[in-house]
């Protein structure tokens, strides 16, 4: 039994693979280039890289919602990674975080803190059955913590809907407002003429 278990663990230690994620290849059109490649499949027992050659950044582990917030800030049951920046300007001080992968049946979304409101996120393990998407995180990451046009966009459509409920009691005071002017200019139009009516009638007699 003992010698049946060893072989099986060297059989699985046999066919793991290590998946390479290089870190810091990123453009200012392509923020998401940051981690190459942005998502990858693993199997359980594979190990998943993160090789840091260029610039200051990190690999931490987060939510699909909360894509620019490391895991444990938004859910405490769960104990994510979080590599701390590695500054490697230049290519002089390449370092490298191994994260093994024991469940292969639930995506592991992560981000890097210098560019993920631009874009800078990744995963492993994507559903592709499932509605969350590398896109739906690009999106999320940037509507809810980026400065660029598609957060402006974003927060412009917020603020539209908002200034649309707002604005319906304005028009109502608007109206109320209008007719208001409206009643006066009919007061002050009869005011002028009932002077010259009891005049004519004086006149007639």
């Amino acid at each position: 039994m003992r010698f049946a278990l060893l072989v099986a663990a060297f059989v699985v230690s046999a066919c793991a693979k290590t998946i390479v994620i290089t870190v810091g290849g990123n453009t200012t059109s392509d923020p998401g280039a940051v981690f190459n490649p942005q998502t990858v499949v693993a199997s359980a027992g594979d190990v998943v890289m993160f090789n840091f050659t260029q610039g200051n950044h990190t690999a931490t582990q987060s939510t699909f919602a909360s894509p620019c917030t490391a895991v444990h800030f938004t859910n405490s049951s769960i104990n994510g990674f979080d590599t701390s920046f590695r500054d490697t300007h230049n290519g002089t001080a390449i370092t490298q975080f191994t994260l093994p992968i024991t469940d292969n049946t639930t995506t592991i979304w992560f981000f890097d803190w210098n560019t993920c409101p631009e874009g800078g996120v990744g995963g492993i393990n994507l559903n592709d059955s499932s509605l969350e998407t590398l896109e739906g995180i690009t999106r999320n990451a940037i509507r809810l913590n980026g400065t660029g046009s598609s957060s402006s966009s974003s927060s412009a459509s917020h603020t539209g809907s908002s200034t649309q409920s707002a604005t319906s009691p304005t028009s109502s005071a608007n109206n109320v407002d209008n007719s208001s002017s409206a009643d006066r200019a009919v007061v002050l139009g009869l005011s002028g003429v009932l002077p010259a009516l009891a005049m004519l009638l004086a006149l007639s007699l």
